[in-house]
């Protein structure tokens, strides 16, 4: 009797234990959930676009005149000082003749030598009449003087002199054209492109028009330049500002006088700085998606002591976050945490084991906390990533 009291214990404890299992099994399993704590800091709200660092002041060297720029021997990064020559201009060279310019060149200097004699005899020509007459007007001037010839005729002649002296001079000075005519054919034969310039005389020096370093280079190496065109960009490594292109719709959001951080520039401490200039104009570029986009540049200055970024230099990459609202002991959640029900913004707070569905609402809010303006309290936690598993009353734990 006492065997079988003991049989029926033990089945009908096994058949409670399987009852058991079988209800733990059809009971709805724990979802696994991050958990964060609802606590009070400091809170940004900024906005972030990648800026470039560029010289307030270049100075771009250019040509004054066309010439015949000498090699530079300057290199990007060196030191310059104000006045200090930069680069020397040469007179243009001459071309080189082709075939058929150099047998014009030569016709053209056979024919001023033949023009030259020809002037040359003209000469002689008009020096034997000046002297025929100058002879006749001194026979003249004695006639007149004994009263052998009227005063009409020894004038006439003394006429007939002077135009026979104009004549002479005429005549050297004809000489004297034609031998230039001469030298100006024989210098456009000859070849002037290896001529080097190795006085001061006619070269240009091109000084730095303030101190600072070579930022870039536009021509090393020697050749023709035309007026105008530019050599060299010039200026100071410690005058930089920073220019972002921001979307206009944010640009609207940032005044000048703002405070900016600088973060990712290359080295792990964030740089300080302060909006200078929002301009008003603004202008459409495609992003990378192919979308169009109208952007506001906004010029910021670097209030950082220099020491800590002067090894930036023109051009460099960074990360311009622009504060347009922050505060401190703020309440807030991470966005992570907030969903949409409706026009609502609601979160899922841990009590007692279950999720629990709560309508908030939110201030301020960046990229990765929001401010809690009501609905929750300090030290409460909520979920974070909530998915579409997770309902109202649904059993969690937190994910170890």
């Amino acid at each position: 009797m006492h065997n079988l009291n003991r049989r029926k214990l033990l089945i009908a404890s096994a058949s409670v234990l399987v009852i058991l299992l079988i209800i733990y099994g059809l009971l709805p399993k724990r979802q696994e959930v991050v958990l964060v704590s609802v606590q009070r800091g400091d809170l940004q709200v900024t906005i972030e676009e990648e800026g470039r660092t560029r010289l307030k002041q270049r100075f771009t060297v250019s040509a004054p005149t066309a010439g015949y720029m000498r090699r530079v021997d300057l290199k990007v990064g060196d030191a310059v000082k104000k006045g200090q020559t930069l680069v020397v201009l040469e007179p243009l060279r001459s071309q080189a003749l082709d075939p058929r310019s150099r047998a014009q060149a030569q016709l053209a200097v056979a024919a001023a030598n033949a023009a030259l004699k020809a002037a040359i005899e003209k000469k002689s020509a008009a020096e034997a009449e000046a002297q025929y007459i100058e002879k006749r007007l001194e026979r003249m001037a004695s006639l007149f003087a004994k009263g052998y010839i009227a005063k009409d005729q020894y004038e006439q002649t003394e006429t007939e002199a002077k135009r026979a002296r104009a004549a002479r001079l005429s005549a050297s000075a004809a000489v004297d054209i034609a031998r230039a005519d001469l030298e100006r054919a024989r210098a456009n034969l000859q070849n002037f492109g290896n001529v080097k310039f190795t006085g001061k005389h006619n070269l240009i020096n091109v000084t730095s028009p303030a101190n600072g370093s070579v930022f870039r280079l536009y021509r090393e190496s020697e050749g023709a330049v035309n007026v105008g065109e530019p050599l060299m960009d010039i200026g100071n490594q410690q005058d930089l500002e920073i220019r972002a292109e921001v979307l206009s719709s944010d640009a609207v959001k940032i005044k000048e006088g703002k405070p900016v951080l600088f973060k990712r520039w290359g080295q792990a401490e964030t740089l300080e700085g302060v909006v200078r200039r929002v301009e008003p104009a603004g202008f459409t570029k495609i992003s990378s998606l192919g979308v169009e986009e109208q952007r506001v540049l906004v010029i910021a200055d670097i209030t950082s002591k220099q020491e800590t970024w002067q090894a930036l230099g023109d051009g460099y990459r960074l990360e311009a976050h622009f504060i347009i609202w922050e505060g401190k002991n703020i309440l807030q959640v991470p966005t992570s945490a907030l969903f949409r029900l409706g026009n609502e913004w609601a979160v899922f707070t841990a009590e007692r084991g279950k999720a629990r569905r709560r309508i908030v609402e939110i201030g301020q809010r960046n990229g990765l906390a929001a401010e809690i303006v009501s609905g929750l309290m300090e030290g409460e936690k909520v979920v974070v990533y909530p998915d579409d598993t997770i309902k109202d009353g649904t059993r969690i734990k937190p994910r170890k």
